[in-house]
């Protein structure tokens, strides 16, 4: 057992505060010592604990509702690796066999996030689902500018005018490196 510093006021902390009522003590697997929360703590971690108990306390899996409304999760690998993932998006890679491309989005046809049904999920190129998500999108700042072919022409022409296109190629050259 480590040697603690034990007074009539209780046991020192490591800034030398009177505040501590338990005792260090040696993890019960790994034999390291460890600031127990509460007097039955036998381990320093739950990787210990899940050693001890063969892994009957791990799930293979634990879902919940990101803020962005999306199903999200934990998946443990067979080779002991843990991952994060979007549901839509391991439910379309195991059916189509394979790992997405960086390019394919998994687009929800009905629009709501969290229904992963086969039958609402489809896999559609990046470009194209940023089109159709925007087209329905409820803008909460500013305006959207419903402009006729000929205004887009006009305002393009004048951007290009005042030589706002080179500004856009000087900063993707430097974004480049180049």
């Amino acid at each position: 057992m480590p040697k603690t510093n034990k007074n009539k006021y209780g046991l020192l902390d490591t800034w030398g505060r009177r505040n501590r009522t338990l005792e260090d003590k040696k993890c019960s697997e790994c034999g390291k010592i460890f600031r127990p929360w509460r007097k039955s703590s036998k381990y320093c971690s739950r990787k210990c604990m899940w050693k001890n108990n063969g892994g009957k306390n791990k799930k293979q899996e634990s879902w919940w509702k990101n803020q962005k409304g999306y199903i999200e999760g934990k998946i443990w690998l067979p080779d002991g690796t843990q991952i994060r993932v979007k549901q839509h998006r391991f439910i379309m890679e195991g059916v189509i066999n394979r790992p997405l491309k960086p390019n394919e989005d998994v687009h929800h046809i009905n629009g709501i996030k969290d229904d992963n049904r086969l039958k609402n999920l489809t896999i559609i190129k990046h470009g194209k689902h940023t089109a159709l998500t925007n087209q329905s999108r409820k803008y909460k700042k500013g305006y959207k500018l419903n402009l006729s072919q000929s205004e887009r022409k006009a305002r393009a022409l004048r951007a290009i005018a005042i030589q706002l296109n080179k500004l856009g190629q000087q900063a993707i050259s430097k974004a480049e490196g180049g």
